[in-house]
């Protein structure tokens, strides 16, 4: 019997997840997609200061690491986000994407005015 080359290990596949999850841009793409039921791929290209080639390889390895969805329709892409695998392999970090952060932002900004 020939395995499975795409079959990964539980191991694998934290291994994917820790990966995709180093680099901010890679988060903030899941917050945007988490931020709404399906994230067209205009919005990421609108929105981030990057490459459209390194926006696809930022989605990529969201892919790869499950973490995501991608549904093709005509010449778009539509990206979703895998709340099920976040929730069995990091719980409570979907609660941290769906956070608003402008407030911890704007305290940030007090504590170091405060430390000058």
């Amino acid at each position: 019997m020939i395995a499975d080359p795409f079959k990964q290990t539980t191991e694998d596949l934290y291994a994917a997840i820790f990966s995709a999850l180093g680099e901010p841009a890679r988060i903030g793409i899941l917050r945007m997609i988490a931020d709404t039921d399906e994230l067209p791929c205009t919005v990421l290209d609108e929105t981030l200061p990057i490459s459209k080639s390194t926006i696809s390889y930022h989605i990529k390895i969201l892919y790869h690491a499950h973490l995501i969805e991608v549904r093709k329709s005509g010449r778009y892409y539509f990206y979703k986000l895998r709340p099920g695998v976040l929730e069995e392999y990091l719980p409570g970090f979907l609660e941290h994407l769906s956070r608003d952060r402008a407030p911890r932002r704007a305290s940030r900004r007090a504590d170091s005015a405060v430390r000058r």
